[in-house]
């Protein structure tokens, strides 16, 4: 293990919203090893140069700085590319989007040391619309991840946002071909994750996985994202990618039958969505009455999930036997678990 934090910002024609990004990272007080490294996965506005000029900005000779390219797209193809050249146990995956509160980096190293037993940290994201925002700021809550992790103990997951993983874990699980069922976000398809199952591969390992609140960054919105029509797309993706982990559930909850776990999710799903339709057009059509944006949200969420299970049944199966048959094998559940 080579003690140390490496910064992965993974990013998709993102030289719009790096600058901001780099310059939180170059404003770091840390006083251990760290290094910055830029994945720029198959971008075509310039991203490669943007990173590199602005970093040079801040004259860091002592912070080990690095753009590497990964043409195929997906996040978790640049995920796994950082991974590749990161030097360091502490892997920080940093949006393109996140600007780090100064002491960021530095907590991070100190929480993960002092622990062998966290598999994943994750932080306290603080939503920062571009101004003049063009909705409340209820329905910006719906565009991006932020607040408190209240959940991360008991549900054994963090968002990716700011979130730190143990290089020897991922480095572990790729050298027994553990392949994700979730890719991240592809071009404009908000697939989405793949954060949650990297979590949840930890937890069936043995590892605990933590949130800790003074991990602060804010996460910014631009304007193009403040859009009804975009909040939609994401809540159809987060519901459809969430349903691909429910092999990682039933065994996280110990339930059995997977068989029967999938018939049961999309029965009660698609009665979900049919009665939630039919109130809805009861609504609009015989009471003449408006559909809210909540509502049209919590139609999109329905919809999202029910067309995964439909499309998905026999991957999520095959992801449920490929899950049981690597935890025999991987050394550190075989030490940590009884799966």
């Amino acid at each position: 293990m080579n003690p140390g934090i490496s910064v992965i910002v993974c990013c998709y024609n993102s030289s719009e919203r790096l600058p901001e990004t780099i310059k939180y990272l170059a404003l770091q007080q840390v006083a251990v090893k760290w290094e910055v490294i830029i994945v720029d996965n198959a971008s075509t506005d310039g991203t490669t140069a943007i990173a590199t000029a602005e970093w040079k900005k801040y004259n860091l000779t002592n912070v080990p700085f690095s753009v590497v390219n990964q043409p195929v797209a997906g996040l978790s193809h640049a995920r796994d590319m950082g991974l590749s050249y990161a030097r360091y146990e502490y892997l920080l995956f940093c949006d393109d989007d996140n600007w780090l509160c100064d002491d960021y980096v530095g907590r991070c190293f100190k929480i993960m040391n002092s622990d062998s037993r966290i598999g994943v940290l994750g932080g306290c994201g603080l939503i920062e619309a571009e101004q003049p925002a063009l909705m409340s700021e209820e329905l910006l809550k719906f565009t991006t991840v932020w607040g408190p992790q209240t959940w991360a103990a008991d549900s054994h997951w963090v968002y990716g946002a700011g979130s730190v993983y143990r290089k020897s874990i991922l480095l572990e699980l790729k050298n027994v071909n553990w392949r994700q069922v979730t890719t991240g976000r592809i071009g404009k398809k908000l697939l989405s994750g793949e954060d949650v199952e990297i979590c949840l591969m930890n937890y069936l390992m043995g590892y605990k996985i933590i949130a800790d609140d003074n991990l602060r960054f804010k996460h910014f919105v631009p304007l193009k994202r403040q859009n009804i029509d975009y909040i939609l797309k994401v809540a159809f993706w987060l519901n459809y990618s969430s349903a691909l982990l429910n092999g990682y559930f039933a065994l996280v909850n110990n339930k059995q039958p997977i068989e029967q776990i999938i018939n049961h999710d999309l029965l009660s799903a698609a009665k979900s969505l049919a009665k939630f339709t039919g109130s809805l057009f009861y609504q609009r059509a015989i009471k003449f009455q408006a559909i809210s944006i909540e509502q049209k949200i919590s139609y999109y969420q329905k919809l999202g999930q029910l067309k995964s299970l439909l499309t998905n049944r026999q991957l999520i199966k095959d992801q449920y036997q490929h899950i049981k048959q690597l935890l025999k094998t991987v050394k550190t559940a075989q030490a940590f678990t009884s799966h």
